[in-house]
């Protein structure tokens, strides 16, 4: 009986002294979730598309070249004019003056080298008799010379009151229509101010800006595809005719591109889309191609994080160099450094640590598993 009762006094304070231990906490790591997608080879889809707008083969801005006040236009906004044809005039009076009087300086001094020339021959004559000195026939021959001289300054400005009175005229360069009228009738206007502005040329063209990535693989000459935005699914050929080589605001290069053939719908201002393809310029085959977010950059160069498995739901990250090519409409090309198969972190790849132990997103982002 006192070994029951001491059996059960040591089994008391057991428990007793269980009870007093404090209860061990249990610490459940955690991981940073990560977004990936599956390395896999692809054709690279080599194409890109900017949009642009639209801009008339020649759009020009006209004026006169000399002052005066219009007193004519001969033309309507919107029509259609020939080449050569006469668009505005200015009020040509004082023009059609100077001209006179250019004339006229011009046969006073025809009249005047020919008295000079029949005085300078007749003192040749008298100094050949001995009846003229030799200074009597120097002052003769510097009379006729300058005489002559008169006569070709008369000629060059009766050229250029002539002239003068062209310019009175604006003429259609080409066949083109008339875009905007910016003076009219009674207007007085100086020499370069705008009167009238036209579209020429059959084919429109389009201006688009290209970003920097791109702009090597833009050749004069080559071949895209142009579709007006509010009708997409009328495509028209055309073909590079202009490559900036200075980049504009941005970091972007202007290019144009120039309709080939008849282009009915388009219209100079409108907003078109310009497809150009870049698989002549790209290696040819199945190529590895990444999102561009995927691919960081540090003073070592480019590199991916790679997720290699743990176990069955944990991966760690590790930091792989990688040599980058083109860049592409789905992705940036990888040369080296990735393998197909690969799962590669897509997004967040600045908070990322060289062996740091992440999970999977339960989806992929551009992948095909």
């Amino acid at each position: 009986m006192k070994n029951a009762k001491n059996i059960l006094l040591v089994g008391l304070l057991g428990l007793m002294t269980s009870a007093c231990e404090p209860e061990k906490q249990v610490v459940e790591k955690t991981y940073r979730p990560v977004q990936y997608t599956k390395v896999v080879p692809t054709g690279g889809l080599i194409k890109q598309t900017f949009s642009g707008v639209t801009e008339a083969g020649l759009d020009a801005q006209l004026s006169f070249r000399v002052n005066g006040t219009i007193a004519k236009r001969l033309v309507k906004l919107g029509e259609k004019v020939n080449p050569g044809q006469v668009l505005a005039e200015l009020d040509a009076t004082d023009y059609r003056v100077a001209l006179q009087q250019a004339k006229a300086s011009l046969q006073q001094a025809q009249a005047n080298q020919r008295n000079q020339k029949t005085n300078y021959e007749r003192v040749i004559e008298l100094y050949e008799n001995n009846n003229a000195s030799k200074s009597d026939l120097d002052a003769a021959r510097a009379g006729a010379e300058s005489a002559e001289a008169a006569v070709a300054v008369s000629r060059k400005q009766l050229e250029s009151a002539e002239l003068q009175l062209t310019y009175t005229q604006i003429k259609s360069p080409e066949a083109c229509s008339i875009a905007a009228v910016l003076a009219d009738t009674n207007e007085t206007v100086a020499a370069g101010q705008g009167v009238l502005r036209i579209n020429c040329g059959r084919c429109i063209k389009v201006k688009v800006s290209i970003p920097e990535q791109f702009i090597r693989l833009i050749k004069t000459g080559s071949s895209v595809q142009v579709a007006p935005s509010a009708r997409p699914d009328n495509v028209y050929p055309a073909t590079v005719s202009e490559v900036g080589v200075a980049a504009a605001s941005g970091g972007t290069f202007s290019v144009e591109v120039l309709l080939q053939g008849e282009c009915p719908e388009m219209r100079t201002g409108m907003t078109a889309n310009v497809q150009f393809d870049f698989s002549k310029q790209l290696t040819a085959g199945s190529q590895i191609f990444v999102p561009y977010l995927s691919v960081g950059e540090d003073e070592k160069g480019h590199f991916v994080f790679a997720l290699v498995a743990v176990n069955q739901d944990v991966y760690r990250a590790e930091k792989r160099r990688v040599t980058i090519g083109e860049p592409a409409q789905n992705g940036l090309q990888i040369i080296k450094g990735v393998e197909e198969g690969d799962l590669i972190a897509t997004a967040g790849v600045r908070r990322l640590l060289d062996g740091m132990e992440v999970k999977l997103l339960d989806k992929p982002i551009l992948s095909n598993i």
